[in-house]
C-alpha cells in the first residue's frame, strides 16, 4: 500500500474538474486524493508512483475509461489495482464491459458520499487481503522450492553413494536397483567383497526425507562397510554399528538394515536383519521367507546384542532383499501392494537377477498406475550359478570346567588336532599362547559366584586359515574394549593388565566378541601360511 501521512492513495480520473472536487471532499479526510482530468495523465501518474486505488469516469474526451482501465490490467505492474468506474445512470448497461476489463465494481453518479465511502474502503481492504495473500504464496513458494532443492541435493546423495556396477563371476550374478519417489527417503544398498570368496550384500532404509535422511544413510553405508573390512559377523557388524549411530544422534532418526555375508563358492551365507522386510530365498518352485528379526532398529537404542543365523545357496537359487517401498505400494484406492502379491509373482521365478528386480518394478508400477509413489523401491538379487563347493572343514569341539587345571588339557588337544591336520608349528604355538591369556582370565575373573562353570571351546581347521571360537556363561564382559598398554613406554611406566589381550589381538588376524544368549563369545581368525 503507498504511503503518505499514513493514508492510502486515490486515483480520481475524471474530465469534469467539479466532480473531481466532490470525490475529494468524499474521501479527503481518510485518503489522499490525487486527480486526473484525461486518461492519458492518469497513465501517466500510475506509472510514476501507482496508487491504492483508481476512480476512473467512463467517458471522457480523448482515450476512454475503458481503454485506460485496458492498459492498466495489461501491464504486470498495475494489474492488480483495484478499478472503479465512475458512470452515469444512463450508462450502467455497458456494466458487462468494464467487469470483462477487470474493473472491481461501479459507482453511478451523482456520487453518493455514505455509498463511495463504503465501496472505497471495500475494495481498499480487499486489496490489502489481496496482497498479504500474494505475500504469504511468495513466502511459501520461496519455501517450496528451497525444500525442492533439498530433495534435490537429497537425491544426488542417495543416488551418488549407489554402486551401479554390478560383479561378474562364474559363482554368482548380482542385481539390484533403486526407484526413488519424489521425496526422496533414505533407501539403499551396497555390495563388496571382504575377501577372495566372500561378498556382503547390506539392503537398509532410513525414517525421513531430504538431506537428513540421505545424510545419514550415507553415514550408515559408510560405517558397515568399514566394520565389515575386518568383521566376518554381520551380528557383531550391525551391533558395533548401531552402538556408533545411537550415541549422537539428536534427530533420533534409524535405519532398517539387512545384511548378509555371502560365501560365493560354497552357498552359506550368514545374516542380520535388523528390523528390515524379511527376504525372501527362491529355491526352484519354493519360496522360503526369512522371517528372523534378529534385533530392533540401527540407531534407536543403544547397546543392543544383536544376533545371526545361516543359511546356504544351492545352484540357481535366488536371495532377494527389498525394502517396504515394494510391499506397501497402494494403487489408487489406497490398497497395498501386500507380500502376498509379491509372492505370488516371484514364485517359481527363472529370471536372472537384472530381470528378477525388472519383473517387480514393472509388477509395482502396473499395480499403483494413477497413484504417486509415495517411497522409495529398492530391490537387490543375489543368485548362485554354480554348484557349491563343500567347504573343506575339521573341527575340534571342547568343553571343560572352569578350572584353571584344564587349560593344559586344551592346548594338549588342540596341538594332537593341529598336528594332524598339518598346522604349522608356529600357529600352533601361537594359538596355545591365545588359549592360556584367553581361558586364564575367563576362569579367574568371569565369574561372579563360586559354582562350576562350563566353557565352550571350538576351533575350525580351513586350507588357509583357522577359526576359534571360545564361550562362557560368564559376566557381560568384552576384552577387545580395554586399550592395550604402551608398549613405548618401559616396565615400570605402564599401567597393570591388558598385556595378554595385547597380545592375543597382536598375535591373532581377526578377533571380534559377541554377547549372544547369555554368553560371551570370543571368536578370532588366524591365517595360515605356508
Amino acid at each position: 500500500m503507498t504511503v503518505s501521512a499514513s493514508k492510502p492513495v486515490v486515483l480520481a480520473v475524471d474530465d469534469t474538474p467539479e466532480n473531481l472536487d466532490v470525490v475529494k471532499g468524499i474521501l479527503a479526510t481518510d485518503y489522499m486524493v490525487k486527480a486526473a482530468i484525461n486518461g492519458e495523465m492518469a497513465l501517466k501518474i500510475v506509472e510514476k508512483a501507482p496508487p491504492d486505488l483508481i476512480l476512473l469516469d467512463i467517458m471522457m474526451p480523448g482515450m476512454s475509461g475503458y481503454e485506460v482501465c485496458e492498459q492498466l490490467k495489461a501491464n504486470p505492474d498495475t494489474r492488480d489495482i483495484p478499478v472503479i468506474f465512475l458512470t452515469a445512470m444512463e450508462q450502467t448497461t455497458d456494466e458487462a464491459k468494464g467487469f470483462d476489463l477487470g474493473a472491481a465494481d461501479y459507482i453511478t453518479k451523482p456520487v453518493n458520499p455514505p455509498i463511495l465511502q463504503a465501496r472505497v474502503r471495500t475494495h481498499l481492504a480487499l486489496k490489502q487481503s489481496m496482497d498479504e495473500l500474494q505475500a504469504a504464496y511468495a513466502i511459501i513458494k520461496k519455501h517450496s522450492e528451497r525444500m525442492e532443492q533439498e530433495l534435490s541435493v537429497g537425491h544426488d546423495i542417495q543416488m551418488s553413494m549407489l554402486p551401479i556396477t554390478f560383479p561378474e563371476k562364474p559363482e554368482f550374478a548380482l542385481h539390484a536397483c533403486l526407484q526413488p519417489a519424489r521425496e526422496v527417503g533414505g533407501d539403499f544398498y551396497d555390495f563388496f567383497f571382504v575377501d577372495d570368496d566372500k561378498i556382503c550384500l547390506v539392503v537398509g532404509d532410513v525414517s525421513g526425507k531430504g538431506v537428513p535422511a540421505a545424510l545419514f544413510m550415507a553415514v550408515t553405508k559408510t560405517m558397515l562397510k568399514t566394520q565389515a573390512a575386518d568383521d566376518p559377523s554381520p551380528a557383531s557388524i550391525v551391533t558395533r554399528v548401531n552402538d556408533d549411530l545411537s550415541a549422537d544422534n539428536p534427530a533420533s532418526m534409524f535405519v532398517t538394515l539387512f545384511i548378509a555375508i555371502v560365501n560365493t563358492r560354497t552357498g552359506e551365507f550368514c545374516y542380520t536383519n535388523a528390523g528390515h522386510n524379511p527376504p525372501y530365498v527362491l529355491r526352484g518352485d519354493t519360496t522360503e521367507c526369512l522371517n528372523q528379526r534378529h534385533g530392533p532398529v540401527l540407531g534407536a537404542v543403544e547397546g543392543v546384542a544383536f544376533r545371526e543365523s545361516n543359511s546356504s545357496l544351492l545352484k540357481d537359487d535366488t536371495l532377494l532383499v527389498f525394502t517396504d517401498g515394494v510391499t506397501e505400494a497402494m494403487n489408487t484406492d489406497d490398497q497395498l501392494y501386500t507380500e502376498a502379491r509379491l509372492e505370488e509373482l516371484i514364485s517359481g521365478n527363472t529370471n536372472k537377477p537384472d530381470s528378477l528386480t525388472q519383473r517387480i518394478i514393472d509388477d509395482v508400477e502396473k499395480y499403483a498406475t494413477g497413484a504417486e509413489q509415495a517411497d522409495d523401491i529398492t530391490i537387490l538379487a543375489y543368485r548362485a550359478d554354480a554348484e557349491p563347493v563343500a567347504a573343506e572343514v575339521a573341527l575340534l569341539q571342547l568343553t571343560i570346567k572352569s578350572d584353571l587345571k584344564e587349560i593344559e588339557r586344551v592346548n594338549t588337544e588342540f596341538g594332537a588336532f593341529a598336528a594332524a591336520q598339518n598346522v604349522p608349528p608356529g600357529a600352533t604355538q601361537k594359538v596355545c599362547i591365545v588359549f592360556d591369556e584367553l581361558l586364564n582370565n575367563a576362569i579367574s575373573y568371569g565369574f561372579d559366584d563360586d559354582e562350576s562353570h562350563e566353557i565352550d571351546i571350538e576351533v575350525a581347521f580351513y586350507k588357509d586359515h583357522l577359526l576359534i571360537e571360545v564361550s562362557d556363561d560368564g559376566i557381560p564382559f568384552n576384552p577387545f574394549d580395554r586399550v592395550g598398554p604402551d608398549t613405548t613406554l618401559s616396565i615400570e611406566e605402564r599401567e597393570v593388565g591388558g598385556l595378554g589381550v595385547f597380545l592375543v589381538t597382536e598375535m591373532m588376524d581377526e578377533c571380534q566378541y559377541q554377547r549372544h544368549k547369555n554368553k560371551n563369545s570370543v571368536i578370532m581368525t588366524l591365517k595360515l601360511q605356508d
